[in-house]
């Protein structure tokens, strides 16, 4: 997973799927996040992708995911983002340094909408030849 910070005029955060079906690249505009913030945002969402894959063409449509993004203040002894991924829910948590609620608003309802399209994967899925790539 790639995280682009874009420059210039403002756009609407977004998620491209990459043709080769290799990950997704997350735009977001220099406003949305800090340079700080698009290298471990990339580690996390690549980390996180480990557990899904596309479903299958011509498969039905899964449940929807609700995907939330929470600005939450690094305590001290904490990372500065992570993840909880639970059966109907997904909450990523960032310091709100690294992302604008502008842009965790968006994600979320990104991720939401985009998640039916996806399955989660056991641990090692991605490993294999048979495996989709993340």
């Amino acid at each position: 997973m790639h995280v682009e910070r874009v420059k210039g005029d403002y756009v609407e955060p977004e998620i491209i799927d990459l043709e080769d079906g290799s990950g997704c690249v997350f735009r977001l505009h220099e406003t949305d996040i800090s340079e700080d913030g698009a290298e471990p945002l990339s580690r996390l969402l690549t980390e996180q992708a480990q557990f899904w894959a596309p479903r299958p063409p011509g498969s039905p449509l899964g449940p929807v995911v609700l995907v939330t993004w929470e600005r939450i203040p690094k305590p001290a002894d904490r990372l500065e983002i992570g993840v909880e991924d639970c059966s109907k829910s997904i909450t990523y948590t960032v310091d709100p340094s690294l992302l604008s609620q502008r842009a965790a608003d968006y994600l979320g309802r990104l991720d939401t909408e985009r998640s039916p399209h996806w399955q989660r994967v056991p641990k090692g899925y991605h490993d294999s030849d048979t495996g989709a790539d993340s």
